[in-house]
């Protein structure tokens, strides 16, 4: 009756040493596959952060315009002789 259990435990012990043979491997893929994720992500980032500045300049730009607009506005209204407020 010895014996199945011999055989049984050699069996979980061939599987535990192959497991822990592959696994670091397996485990080094995903960590490479990771970060070369993280470093895709990261870049992305990058340029949606370069396309945000660009936007805020644009936006900037615009309501100093606005700004100048009305500032004319309200000097040929006080010119004018109309309300101003």
């Amino acid at each position: 009756m010895k014996q199945p259990y011999k055989l049984l435990i050699a069996g979980l012990c061939t599987a535990a040493f192959a497991c822990a043979a592959l696994c670091p491997q397996t485990l080094k893929a995903q960590a490479e596959d990771e970060q070369q994720q993280i470093a895709k992500l990261v870049t992305e980032i990058s340029q949606q952060q370069t396309q945000i500045v660009a936007n805020q300049k644009l936006i900037d730009d615009k309501v100093a315009v606005v700004t100048e607009s009305l500032r004319v506005a309200k000097i040929f209204v006080s010119r004018g002789g109309g309300a101003s407020k």
